[in-house]
C-alpha cells in the first residue's frame, strides 16, 4: 500500500509555496519517459525512476501539468528497474530509460501508440506488435561540442540543458562514430574559438562517413587546409562546413559521394539531409509500407527526402515523388534518371503547399512520411480525395493520431498501426498506419 508523500517546506515560506523535497512513491511512466507520482493532487514528474520506486526528490519547480523534480536518492526500487548499460545514463540526456527492464520497457513504447490513437477514437486491437530495432545500430549522429578554455567538451546535450556531457562511448551508435570521436576533439580544439559552441552531424554511408559541422566561425587558410587533412587522416567520404544563421554549406573536402542505398538504388546523399537513424528501421519501416502498397500503381510518395520509399516502391509501381527540400529532391531525381526508374519527382513545400484533391485522384495509392509536426493540411486533401489506400509513416503518435482521425472522418478504415522503435530507451517512436476506403 502506497504511503502518504513526506515533504519538507521551506522555512519561513507560505503554505502555497513548493516543498524542497518529496519523498514519493512512482506509479507510472509518463509519455516522456518520465515516472509520476502523486502529491497533493498534482502529478510529480522524475526522471529516472520507473514504476515502483519510492524516492526522494528535489522539487525543481512547476510545469503546466504538475512539478518537475529529480530524484535525489532511490529508497526503495521499484519491479522493472535495472542496471543501465552505458556510463553517461542519468547525465546525458540522450536515453531515458535504460534502467527499465526490457519487456516492460517495450509494453511502455506501443503503449505510446496505443494510448495516442485511443485518445482519437481507435480501439487497441488496430495496434500490431511492435518492431525493435537493436542497440548499437544507429548510423547518424548530431554530436553537440563546446571549447571552454582550451579544451573541447563533445557529445550530447544533458537533460533539458544546453551543457554538453563529453562522451567516451555510446552503446546506441554504430562502432565507426564511435571512433571518430577521439580526433574529432582534436580537430575542434584547432580550427574552432574559445568560447564557440556548435554541432556535427555524422553519417555512416556505404562510401564512408559524411562530416558536417555546424559552428559559427570564420575558416582561414590554415583551417581548411587542417580540415582538408583531417577528411583525409580518417578516410571521410565527405566533410563539410555551415555557420548557422547563413544557411550555406560549404564543402570542404569532396573525397566520393557519400551514397546511400533505397531498395537497389545508390543515391547521393547531399549534406545534413535527412536519413533513418538505421539502417535496420529503414528496413522495417519499408517492409509495412511495400507489404501495404502491394502492386497499386501509381503511387504518390509525399515528404520523400531522398527516396527510401520511392526507390523500393518503383521496383512495381510508377512513382510521383514529392519533397520539399530542393537538395533531397535533386538528389532523388539524379538517381532515378541514372537508371531510367519509373520515377516522377517534383520539390513542393507540402506543410504549405499539399497536394490538392483533384491532384491526388489519379493515384492508387499514397504514401507519406511527414515530419513530427505531421501533415494536417494534406490529410485533409487526401481524405477529400479518397485514394483507395493510404499509407502513413509518422515518428509521431500524437500527430499520426490527428491525422488518422482527419483520413477517417473522409470515410477511410485504419486497418493497422505498428510501432517501430528505432530510439531505443526513449520516448521516440516512429509507426506505420495503413488506411482504406
Amino acid at each position: 500500500m502506497s504511503r502518504k508523500p513526506r515533504f519538507v517546506r521551506p522555512r519561513g515560506k507560505p503554505a502555497s509555496a513548493l516543498p524542497r523535497t518529496l519523498e514519493i512513491d512512482i506509479d507510472e511512466l509518463g509519455g516522456r519517459g518520465d515516472g509520476i507520482g502523486r502529491h497533493d493532487g498534482q502529478s510529480v514528474f522524475v526522471p529516472c525512476t520507473v514504476p515502483g520506486d519510492r524516492v526522494l526528490a528535489r522539487v525543481d519547480g512547476r510545469k503546466s501539468d504538475g512539478l518537475a523534480a529529480s530524484c535525489l536518492e532511490l529508497l526503495s526500487p521499484g519491479p522493472g528497474r535495472v542496471t543501465p548499460v552505458c556510463r553517461h545514463f542519468g547525465e546525458c540526456g540522450g536515453c531515458s530509460l535504460q534502467h527499465f527492464e526490457e519487456e516492460r520497457y517495450r509494453a511502455w513504447k506501443r503503449g505510446l501508440l496505443v494510448i495516442a490513437l485511443r485518445r482519437a477514437g481507435f480501439d487497441e486491437d488496430r495496434v500490431a506488435p511492435m518492431i525493435a530495432v537493436a542497440p548499437g545500430s544507429r548510423r547518424r549522429a548530431t554530436f553537440a561540442f563546446q571549447r571552454r578554455r582550451g579544451e573541447v567538451t563533445l557529445g550530447f546535450h544533458a537533460r533539458a540543458s544546453h551543457q554538453v556531457v563529453d562522451i567516451a562511448g555510446c552503446p546506441l551508435l554504430v562502432s565507426p562514430l564511435l571512433d571518430l570521436l577521439a580526433p574529432l576533439r582534436a580537430l575542434l580544439r584547432d580550427v574552432v574559438e574559445d568560447g564557440r559552441e556548435g554541432d556535427v552531424v555524422a553519417t555512416l554511408t556505404e562510401t564512408g562517413i559524411d562530416l558536417l559541422i555546424d559552428a559559427d566561425a570564420r575558416l582561414d587558410l590554415f583551417d581548411r587546409e587542417r580540415l582538408a587533412a583531417f577528411a583525409e587522416e580518417i578516410d571521410l567520404a565527405r566533410l563539410s562546413w555551415r555557420r548557422p544563421g547563413v544557411g550555406m554549406v560549404e564543402p570542404l573536402s569532396h573525397r566520393r559521394a557519400a551514397q546511400v542505398r533505397f531498395g537497389d538504388i545508390a543515391v547521393d546523399l547531399p549534406p545534413g539531409s535527412f536519413l533513418q537513424p538505421s539502417i535496420e528501421g529503414e528496413r522495417a519501416l519499408s517492409a509495412l509500407v511495400i507489404e501495404a502498397v502491394g502492386a497499386a500503381t501509381p503511387v504518390a510518395d509525399l515528404f520523400s527526402g531522398c527516396g527510401s520509399f520511392t526507390f523500393p516502391l518503383a521496383a512495381k509501381s510508377f512513382v510521383h515523388a514529392v519533397e520539399g527540400e530542393a537538395a533531397a529532391a535533386q538528389a532523388l531525381k539524379s538517381a532515378a534518371e541514372r537508371i531510367g526508374a519509373r520515377v516522377s519527382v517534383e520539390c513542393r513545400d507540402l506543410a504549405h503547399r499539399p497536394l490538392l484533391s483533384d491532384e491526388l485522384k489519379r493515384f492508387h495509392a499514397v504514401v507519406f512520411d511527414p515530419p513530427r509536426v505531421g501533415a494536417a493540411a494534406q490529410a485533409e486533401q487526401l481524405a477529400a480525395a479518397g485514394p483507395p489506400l493510404v499509407v502513413a509513416v509518422s515518428c509521431n503518435p500524437a500527430t499520426l493520431a490527428r491525422d488518422a482521425k482527419t483520413l477517417v472522418k473522409g470515410g477511410y478504415r485504419l486497418i493497422r498501426a505498428t510501432p517501430v522503435d528505432q530510439f531505443p530507451w526513449s520516448a521516440h517512436l516512429e509507426a506505420v498506419a495503413v488506411f482504406e476506403r
